[in-house]
């Protein structure tokens, strides 16, 4: 059927209306049928068969008309013949009412012809009035003169009404006929229409299963396969623009949202999967990562507790790995620790743990049986060390790193996660304390030794803040003419419990936790205000270490002190290691050339224990080279240790480099380094350590000495 656009309002609205129409046309139809086929039989019920009655009774009054015309012929006296003329006038009357009747009930519609019975009773009854009219003559009505003659009139009068009725019947059961044929004919036309109804009311609910009931199945199959999760299911009827469309519509929508919705879910449970993942792993390595690190352990030791294992965690950090990753780049060092995770897997067994903690940082845990753990973990720790050793080749660059590893036992170092954990990080402190290369198994006395080493950390950040870190004075003198130089500035501690604590002891601890520069400027500020009384010929020279030299603000916030406590640059002189010059040589050079600039002189310390490197000579510019204290010491009994010494002074000089020579003990040694052209010396022989005090004694006690001599 055409779509005229009709709402499925207006089309249900249309098919009822249709139906409506259907049931009210058949039963209209049926009601003139049955109207028709009343009239048929009103009409053969209240005309013919009340005609017939009427000519019946007709017939039957002219009888009895004749029945009291012979009692008046017969009537023996006056009387009688009266009163059957009486009777016979009665019957006339009536006679004539049912003529009247008969012809008033057919009016001017067709119907039986009476003309020969009127004709024929006419004659009858003249001739009757005729009879009545002459003197009664019994004997001759006796004799039956006169009588026959009028009894053949009444005999062709009534046979004129019986003719009259049987032609009356005659069209009676004509009209009977015809009303059974209107009958039938209705019959027909009403089963007609109603087939023509059936019909069509079959085709309205063909067309209303079509339009209507089948799509809303069809939509509501796609509903159910929606409800049911299938969300890539084919909506129909979307494209009908009535509410079924409109329906369609909402249903595509909400299709949409559900694949939608249901995309989201799946991104979700992607993400929540890969959330657990890497909950569970490490993105860069594919190892474990520590969480699942800790899970591990922990059932470990639980099987432990059962007796039924022992167990080892290898706490394994590479040596030396950050600055590869910084000349390097982390994309260099990601591959080089994605190589070190494959190595660390050969290395270990199938059945061991091996998870990456983070940074550098690695673990593998081992279970085995108690009788050989710990000869399995040495064999693991050592296979792990030989394969981390091994360079590594990353396109055209080579590497080569090396690791430390602690290890920590189950049960003889603990029963708990925490525990295990600390002790074989304690392992691996030491490892690299006694050489890195090396594993080292935890004993209790690293504990100790931890335990000591977070106490003195604490204390070193009290001091540095409350200033208790003090700066003392070691002569440096000018062998040339034995005056003194200067002063280098040495860090001296001593703790109300700890006692004395060495410098090659919490200097490297300051560094550690990050506290040297605040350190480093206490005691610089507190030595320019002191040195400012010795007057302006005293220098100092003042240790910088290689983490502050990284410091791009170095040149910036040295010069401030200098000029807040109003220190001559020109008096400092600044030590630097050849290793400092090692990990960002921009840095270095252009904050050493701006100390220059203001004045600040710049010596190499520890030269000829170091690198030793002739760039740095020439690139650098230094305005003096401190010789290593160990060369100079060693010349008392070596005399290669002497030869080196002689060599490097004579270097120097044909650099014009001033030099210093750390570590002077002796006369001897003093002699041979003045006979050499070294410039300054340093060293016990000139005095130890010394307090601000003790070094203005010192200066006064050379002065004096001096005007005496």
């Amino acid at each position: 059927m055409t779509s005229f656009r009709f709402s499925l309002q207006a089309q249900l609205a249309l098919f009822i209306g249709a139906f409506l129409a259907i049931v009210l046309g058949l039963a209209l139809l049926s009601a003139q049928s049955l109207r028709v086929v009343d009239a048929k039989t009103d009409a053969l019920a209240s005309k013919w068969i009340d005609g017939t009655r009427i000519l019946s009774e007709l017939a039957d009054r002219i009888s009895e008309f004749r029945i009291q015309e012979t009692y008046r012929g017969l009537a023996e006296t006056e009387e009688e013949r009266i009163t059957a003329e009486r009777q016979a006038a009665e019957h006339r009357i009536v006679v004539e009412e049912l003529q009247r009747d008969y012809f008033a009930l057919f009016g001017a519609e067709p119907r039986p012809d009476l003309s020969k019975f009127s004709a024929a009773l006419a004659a009858y009854l003249a001739a009757h009035d005729a009879w009545i009219a002459k003197e009664p003559d019994v004997a001759a009505i006796r004799a039956t003169r006169g009588v026959t003659a009028l009894h053949q009139l009444y005999r062709v009068a009534d046979e004129a009404a019986d003719a009259a009725i049987d032609e009356l019947r005659w069209s009676a059961h004509a009209e009977a006929e015809t009303a059974a044929r209107v009958t039938e004919g209705a019959l027909k036309v009403t089963m007609l229409a109603s087939a023509l109804a059936l019909a069509l009311a079959a085709w309205l609910l063909f067309r209303v299963k079509e339009r209507i009931t089948r799509p809303l199945a069809a939509i509501t199959a796609a509903l159910t396969e929606l409800a049911e999760g299938k969300s890539y299911v084919a909506v129909p009827e979307i494209g009908r623009d009535d509410e079924i469309g409109v329906m369609a519509k909402s249903l595509d929508v909400f299709r949409a949202n559900a694949q939608a919705l249901e995309r989201a879910h799946e991104a979700t449970r992607a993400a929540q999967e890969h959330a657990q993942i890497l909950a569970r792993q490490d993105s860069l390595t594919g190892l474990p990562n520590r969480r699942m690190l800790v899970a591990d352990l922990h059932a470990a030791i639980e099987r432990v507790e059962d007796g039924a294992t022992a167990c080892a965690l290898l706490f394994v950090d590479l040596d030396r790995f950050k600055p590869i990753n910084d000349l390097e780049g982390h994309r260099f060092g990601d591959a080089v620790l994605c190589e070190i995770a494959r190595r660390l897997r050969q290395a270990s067994r199938k059945s061991d743990v091996v998870a990456r903690l983070g940074g550098d940082e690695f673990a593998i845990l081992m279970e085995m049986t108690p009788a050989t753990h710990m000869d399995q973990a040495m064999r693991v720790a050592g296979r792990a060390l030989s394969a981390i050793a091994e360079p590594i080749e990353i396109g055209e660059r080579r590497v080569e790193l090396s690791a430390s590893i602690g290890v920590s036992l189950c049960p003889e170092n603990g029963l708990d996660v925490s525990t295990l954990l600390r002790a074989a990080d304690i392992a691996m402190y030491h490892a690299k304390r006694d050489g890195r290369g090396r594993f080292r198994f935890f004993e209790q006395s690293m504990d100790e030794d931890l335990r000591r080493r977070a106490e003195l950390e604490s204390a070193l950040k009290k001091a540095v803040a409350a200033g208790d870190i003090r700066p003392y004075y070691q002569p440096l003198v000018d062998l040339r003419d034995n005056n003194v130089y200067g002063f280098e500035v040495l860090s001296r501690w001593t703790h109300d419990k700890l006692g004395s604590i060495p410098p090659d002891v919490f200097i490297p601890l300051a560094e550690q936790i990050g506290v040297i520069a605040e350190l480093t400027w206490s005691v610089v500020r507190r030595a320019c205000r002191e040195a400012l009384q010795w007057g302006a010929q005293v220098r100092l020279s003042v240790n910088v270490s290689p983490m502050q030299l990284k410091d791009p603000l170095l040149a910036s916030r040295l010069l401030s002190t200098l000029e807040e406590e109003k220190f001559p640059p020109s008096r400092l002189d600044v030590e630097i290691t050849e290793s400092a010059l090692i990990d960002d040589v921009d840095t270095a050079r252009a904050t050493l050339a701006a100390l220059q600039a203001e004045g600040v002189r710049i010596s190499l310390d520890d030269f000829g224990a170091g690198y030793s490197s002739l760039y740095h000579l020439r690139a650098f510019h230094f305005d003096k080279v401190k010789i290593d204290r160990s060369f100079v010491l060693a010349m008392q009994h070596d005399e290669e240790a002497g030869r080196i010494v002689d060599a490097i002074l004579s270097l120097l000089k044909h650099l014009g480099v001033t030099t210093v020579a750390e570590g002077v003990e002796t006369v001897e040694v003093l002699r041979r380094l003045a006979e050499n052209g070294c410039e300054i010396g340093q060293g016990f022989y000139f005095g130890k350590a010394m307090t601000m005090g003790d070094a203005s004694k010192l200066l006064r006690r050379r002065r004096a000495d001096r005007r005496v001599a």
